[in-house]
């Protein structure tokens, strides 16, 4: 109840590629390595600095499409060997825990919704060990104002609502983003071991 009483007093757009937001789910959040929502699986060099981006993606309520985001609890678990260095916002805010492992965060101001239907929540700096089918993981912070979910404060009507939201994945339990092309390694690995059968 403090969580949600701090964040509904705090008051990026990131722009998303036109059709981008239209094709995923309501009220979901994702981690991508371009502020266009688009690439959520990337091969990439090992012991390497790189910035991913928390976007909020279709935002409705009850009273249909969010346009200003006040705040969001979102906490962020990364593949076994990688570090969150650290994190940034695209409008002044205040992060209750300090963290980008969780991150309850309220901005100075509404942050606008794109017409796309998305916008960028915040810039997360990771070590990357190289490619990892783990991958990472949005997950409920410790103590959620909503039980068991991730959360973002609705600021565009007379009143502020707190609202539910999934990870793109639909589960907390799979990964929304991984440093690695594991869908076509996998393809590889299955066309090597028919060959041996032939």
């Amino acid at each position: 109840m403090k969580k949600f009483f701090a964040l509904a007093v705090l008051l990026a757009v990131g722009p998303l590629a036109a059709g981008t937001a239209a094709s995923l789910d309501e009220n979901r959040f994702g981690l991508y390595y371009d502020q266009a929502a688009t690439i959520d699986e990337i091969d990439i060099a090992a012991n390497s600095q790189q910035v991913l981006y928390l976007v909020l993606i279709n935002p409705v309520n009850s009273g249909g499409s969010v346009t200003y985001v006040s705040g969001f609890e979102c906490a962020i678990r990364p593949a076994s060997g990688d570090f969150l260095l650290g994190v940034t916002f695209p409008l002044d805010a205040l992060n209750l825990t300090g963290s980008a492992e969780e991150m309850v965060v309220g901005f100075s101001q509404g942050l606008p919704v794109t017409a796309g239907g998305g916008t960028t929540l915040a810039m997360v700096s990771v070590l990357t060990m190289g490619n990892n089918p783990e991958g990472y993981y949005l997950q409920p912070v410790s103590g959620a104002s909503i039980p068991n979910s991730l959360v973002y404060l609705d600021s565009g009507g007379s009143e502020r609502q707190l609202v539910s939201a999934l990870p793109v994945s639909g589960s907390h339990d799979l990964p929304v983003f991984t440093f690695g092309d594991f869908s076509v390694e996998e393809g590889k690995n299955w066309g090597g071991v028919k060959s041996l059968y032939r």
